[in-house]
């Protein structure tokens, strides 16, 4: 199961290409939001070509209308960065951790202290005065909870205004934690197995979760548990979320066929459907043309995965990783398709995107692709990298660059149809608190790239 990542990438990208060249910044915290006002975006730190479990412990980052909050990494500092005028707030916070919701009144963040065994978490909420160009009042911070918990299991506290959600270990899993924040007392997290469990998107009105028991649904304030796919857990690989539609989306391996699949399901009427299987894509990638590039012996020989999926305006883009058959050498593409989100038209070929992915013909060579074991497997790729996220026009790409020698960034704009090479300078100035303060970590993109750049 591969956890979506909250970080302060998508903002920030948004800020950097929007308010940086005269535009306005605008609609993407209401494109892609969490928790009212989390910053929603995958991590530059992907998966694995099976998509594995992601690191829990990252730090998230929010906005409201006005401004960019985040934690300096390695540090207790709390700053505010206004979106217009990119000033910031730098504010001292003693034992902060993290920021956990942030709404147009109050910014909600976590404290900690420890004695090495034992540590004490206090989660609080500071104003946002309006009256004073929507800077934050920490002399005026409210504690909100207080609680003790072993210093080796830092969990991650979800946040919508309302409840405080997380989870906390019992026995040999771990229990659902819901805090009513008005009613100042936790309610019952309902019957949920005896597993683990993790949360994997709070809405206004619900906590999704996985659990042993699949999927599932646990609606706030009530008893009411729905069980949204009931399959074994390590099927479910991947979850993203758009909070203020109230839809939820998740990518799951069906087993030993390699059926991955997406789905979509509705909160507001418990709804589910199936977006798009692997015998769909088959059909699609056979029409296309894109299985007949290579000299693997049959377009059936290829091996198909779902890495990736991405939410932009009204539209959903899948991120395919193709591997040729079992011939030796293996081949390896990475494509983009997307759909309307409203369920017209059928899925499209992304031509830009796969153009700036493809690995121009002069440059597909055969060499050892180094794996994470040390072992080299011959190979060529028919792509040079992959989507790393989308934010409001920008796609971000993480490409390898012929000429210079080494993998980069770049950046390609819907609206212009401009393409950008980032320089480590571009990257710097939004990513600087990323990856506890080491900058961009591109570790786990390595299995895509055409090179060993990364593996050396």
């Amino acid at each position: 199961m591969r956890q979506r990542r909250k970080t302060i990438i998508g903002i920030v990208l948004a800020v950097f290409f929007l308010t940086g060249c005269g535009g306005e910044f605008s609609g993407f915290s209401r494109e892609r939001t969490a928790s009212g006002g989390a910053v929603s975006g995958e991590a530059v730190s992907g998966g694995a070509v099976k998509l594995v479990e992601k690191d829990r412990s990252e730090n998230y980052s929010y906005c409201n209308e006005q401004n960019l909050y985040y934690v300096e990494n390695g540090t207790e500092i709390l700053t505010e960065h206004n979106r217009q005028s990119g000033e910031e707030h730098r504010l001292p916070v003693k034992g902060i951790r993290d920021i956990c919701y942030v709404d147009e009144d109050w910014v909600y963040y976590v404290t900690c202290s420890s004695d090495g065994e034992q540590s004490e978490d206090h989660i609080w909420r500071a104003p946002v005065r309006k009256e004073k160009q929507w800077k934050l009042d920490e002399t005026a911070a409210e504690l909100i909870l207080e609680r003790n918990r072993r210093a080796s299991w830092a969990p991650i506290y979800w946040c919508n205004g309302s409840y405080i959600v997380y989870q906390e270990p019992e026995g040999e899993g771990s229990t659902l934690k819901l805090y009513n924040i008005r009613k100042k007392q936790y309610e019952p997290g309902g019957d949920l197995g005896s597993g683990f469990l993790y949360v994997e998107e709070l809405f206004e009105e619900s906590v999704i979760i996985t659990c042993d028991s699949g999927l599932v649904e646990k609606k706030l304030g009530s008893d009411t548990i729905n069980l949204i796919r009931g399959e074994e857990r390590s099927r479910i690989i991947y979850t993203e979320s758009d909070v203020l539609n109230n839809e939820l989306f998740w990518m799951e391996w069906e087993g030993n066929e390699k059926n991955d699949a997406l789905w979509r399901y509705w909160l507001e009427d418990g709804k589910k459907e199936k977006l798009l299987d692997l015998a769909q894509i088959r059909q699609l990638l056979k029409g296309w043309g894109a299985l007949e590039d290579c000299e693997c012996e049959t377009s059936a020989g290829h091996e198909i995965h779902l890495n990736n999926l991405f939410i932009r305006g009204d539209h959903l883009y899948a991120q395919l990783w193709i591997l040729g058959g079992h011939d030796v050498p293996e081949c390896r593409n990475m494509i983009v398709i997307s759909k309307k989100r409203d369920g017209s038209g059928e899925w499209e070929w992304e031509k830009e995107i796969n153009e700036y992915l493809h690995n121009p013909e002069a440059d597909q060579k055969l060499f050892g692709k180094l794996t994470k074991s040390g072992y080299e497997v011959e190979s060529i790729y028919r792509s040079r990298g992959s989507v790393v996220m989308m934010a409001g026009d920008i796609c971000l790409m993480y490409l390898e660059h012929t000429r210079e020698k080494k993998n980069q960034l770049a950046s390609y704009d819907f609206q212009t149809g401009t393409f950008k090479w980032l320089t480590k300078q571009d990257w710097q100035w939004w990513l600087p608190y990323y990856e506890w303060g080491m900058g961009l970590n591109t570790h786990g993109y390595s299995e895509y790239m055409p090179n060993n750049f990364e593996m050396e």
